[in-house]
Formats: C-alpha cells, sequence, structure tokens
C-alpha cells in the first residue's frame, strides 16, 4: 500500500506543479531557442492535425516528460511533446495507456515552484518507456511505470514555457 501511496502522491505533485509551470511560463517567460514553430495556445494545447496508421513499435525508449517541453532525438528524428487540441481523435495505442489520458501533460510533472525550477526525480519506470510511432509525423510515449505519457510530433514547436 506504502508504494501505491507515493506513486499517487508523485503523480497528484507532478500535475499540479505542471499547471504552476505552464501559468508561469504563459505570463510571460521568453521562449527558448526562438524557433518559428507552431504556438500553443493558453491552455497547451495544439492543433496538429490527428496520427494516420501506427507503423512501428519501440521499447526501451528513454525519455522524462518532466515539463511537457521536452524534446526526443530517436532513430534521427526529434520528437516535440505536445498536448493535442482534439484528444478524441487520437489513438489510446494499448490497453496501459488506455487508462492513462493520452495527453502530454495530464499525468507529467513540471516545475515545483514558479521561483525556483525544479523538476521532481524520476520514479522507478518514469524515464523509460515504449514509443509508438504513426503515420503523418505523430508518435505517442508512455512509461514503463504506466504514469507518464505524451503525444509527440515531428513539428517542430516554439514552447511558451521554460522548465
Amino acid at each position: 500500500m506504502r508504494l501505491r501511496s507515493m506513486r499517487n502522491f508523485r503523480v497528484i505533485a507532478a500535475a499540479l506543479a505542471f499547471a504552476a509551470g505552464m501559468l508561469v511560463g504563459i505570463g510571460g517567460c521568453a521562449t527558448p531557442g526562438g524557433s518559428s514553430g507552431p504556438l500553443p495556445g493558453p491552455d497547451g494545447r495544439i492543433d496538429l492535425g490527428s496520427p494516420g496508421d501506427q507503423i512501428a513499435t519501440y521499447d526501451g525508449v528513454s525519455l522524462y516528460p518532466a515539463c511537457g517541453n521536452e524534446t526526443l532525438s530517436y532513430e534521427g528524428k526529434i520528437w516535440f511533446s505536445f498536448r493535442p487540441e482534439n484528444p478524441e481523435d487520437f489513438p489510446a495505442p494499448d490497453a496501459s495507456a488506455a487508462s492513462l489520458s493520452g495527453v502530454a501533460g495530464a499525468s507529467a510533472p513540471g516545475t515545483v515552484s514558479a521561483s525556483v525550477g525544479m523538476v521532481i526525480a524520476p520514479g522507478p519506470g518514469d524515464d523509460v518507456g515504449t514509443l509508438t510511432v504513426y503515420e503523418d509525423g505523430f508518435a505517442y510515449w508512455v512509461s514503463d511505470s504506466g504514469d507518464l505519457d505524451t503525444w509527440l510530433t515531428n513539428t517542430e514547436i516554439e514552447y511558451l514555457w521554460v522548465c
């Protein structure tokens, strides 16, 4: 029971920290890198279309979506985390993912404080997971612990927050 309580605490604390980080970012943080990619809306969501058919699945992929602005470099492609504007058009890749929200940031941890940017350390199985690649430049990553997940795109995104 103690392990479950710690996991629940970590997920709840992470979700609250992510929301606080989003508010700080929307309030005027500078964008890193100055990219010319699309910008997420005020709620952190972005409309990039929807995924096509599933084309590949990879186990053991390292990623820790702590803030929602992490990128993943895998097999020569750079993937950008995002929250879809239209989550109803996105598939749940498998049974474990179906119980999650299916959108980045819903269970992802973020900064702990608005004044001091700290990221919650990953728990067991939080920073390694399964990457499912779809047609049209989309992918979905879910941690081995099942606590973290994020949608990814090959479209370069300009984030409104810094972690």
